[in-house]
């Protein structure tokens, strides 16, 4: 009995948040979403419409890594695989850490045709982890700052009375 696999079933109902991109990575342009699956639109709040045409800037803020992501460009063009970790943002504006790992999809030439990313939100596991540091080091600049990032968002949509 033949087996018919659909990849498709697959990429939608993964817990991971994927997203696919073509391979170009030359500014201005960059990259452009392709496919994003249920559990990518889940965590960032947007959804097909709203990446048609659109670079994965459309996470990047305020808070987000820039030598991050200056190391994953390099990588990439380097035939690497990236794995990083830093804060972007929810179509409401509200940040997240978000660790990921991408790489390339090879064609028959041997060049990238696509980009794939993996995708989670550690933003809670993060804050677990250094609520514990805090309570060793209550002057923990990396805990402080990790906690100042999500305040100011709290702080931002608060409507003054």
């Amino acid at each position: 009995m033949q087996l018919k696999f659909d990849w498709l079933i697959v990429l939608e109902n993964l817990r991971v948040g994927i997203m696919v991109t073509d391979s170009t990575l030359e500014p201005p342009r960059g990259p452009r979403m392709i496919y994003v699956n249920r559990a990518w639109i889940k965590m960032t709040g947007y959804d097909q419409e709203d990446i048609r045409g659109k670079t994965p800037r459309i996470l990047q803020g305020k808070h987000s890594d820039r030598a991050v992501l200056r190391r994953l460009r390099t990588q990439l063009e380097n035939r690497e695989v990236f794995q990083g970790q830093t804060w972007n943002y929810r179509k409401n504006g509200e940040p997240f850490l978000m660790n990921w790992y991408c790489y390339a999809i090879y064609g028959e030439r041997g060049k990238p045709i696509y980009y794939v990313a993996e995708q989670r939100d550690v933003t809670e596991m993060e804050s677990l982890r250094l609520k514990q540091r805090l309570l060793v080091d209550p002057h923990d600049a990396e805990a402080l700052q990790f906690f100042a990032v999500l305040k100011e968002y709290r702080d931002s949509r608060r409507k003054p009375v």
